[in-house]
């Protein structure tokens, strides 16, 4: 039981975090309030603590299981690969998606997981191509097979669908995946960066449609 419980710790911070972004919605609708007005407005002060807080507010229901659905796999399989410092990336990830959305994005309240998710595929989905272990490139495989839809969440074809924090996401993922990933360019290789292990098991045994909603300020 022991072996089994270190085994799947790996999945304790992507759970919480998903518990926590549940919480905040389930506190919107049980007191009556939005916390819309807290996420993202590009390029204005008040809207710079969307950068922390934005992911964890959402729209409605739809909004919420549709990013549930993928946010905690994702940052498992990250927590999984990168074991000794996902935690970094996390953050990384998460603070360098809003900015670029503070700083680019179309002049509406932007909240929502999806951009953090976009940029967590995309680190993995990169971070496999750029490095030569396996567990990486399997993995990169399978965010292919199970995400490879999400292309189209890249494109302005729905009004108030924030594609531009899946396309800014995207774009912060590949950017870490070059900075953090052994093999990445001005990166020397050092094996104790990383722990490619699957936690709780050796060497040997290592295998391997979210949309983010725009409100617009009417």
């Amino acid at each position: 039981m022991k072996k089994a419980a270190r085994g799947l710790s790996f999945m304790m911070f992507p759970l919480t975090m998903s518990a926590i972004i549940a919480l905040v919605f389930a506190v919107e609708r049980l007191f009556g309030v939005s916390f819309v007005e807290s996420g993202i407005y590009p390029r204005t002060v008040s809207g710079l603590k969307g950068i922390l807080f934005a992911p964890l507010i959402h729209g409605d229901e739809g909004h919420l299981y549709s990013n549930l659905s993928a946010f905690p796999l994702l940052l498992g399989m990250l927590a999984m690969v990168y074991r000794r410092n996902y935690l970094l990336i996390f953050g990384l990830l998460w603070v360098s998606t809003g900015v670029l959305v503070w700083m680019l994005a179309r002049g509406s309240y932007h909240i929502g997981a999806s951009g953090v998710i976009y940029a967590m595929a995309s680190f993995l989905l990169f971070g496999g191509i750029v490095s030569h272990r396996r567990a990486n490139v399997a993995v990169s495989l399978v965010v292919i097979l199970l995400y490879g839809g999400m292309v189209w969440g890249l494109l302005p074809n729905q009004p108030h669908v924030s594609w531009e924090s899946h396309l800014l996401g995207g774009v912060a993922g590949f950017a870490c995946a070059f900075v953090f990933v052994e093999g990445g360019p001005g990166r020397a290789p050092r094996d104790s960066d990383y722990d490619y292990r699957m936690p709780g098991f050796s060497d040997a045994s290592v295998t391997t449609g979210c949309s983010g909603i725009r409100y617009d300020n009417k």
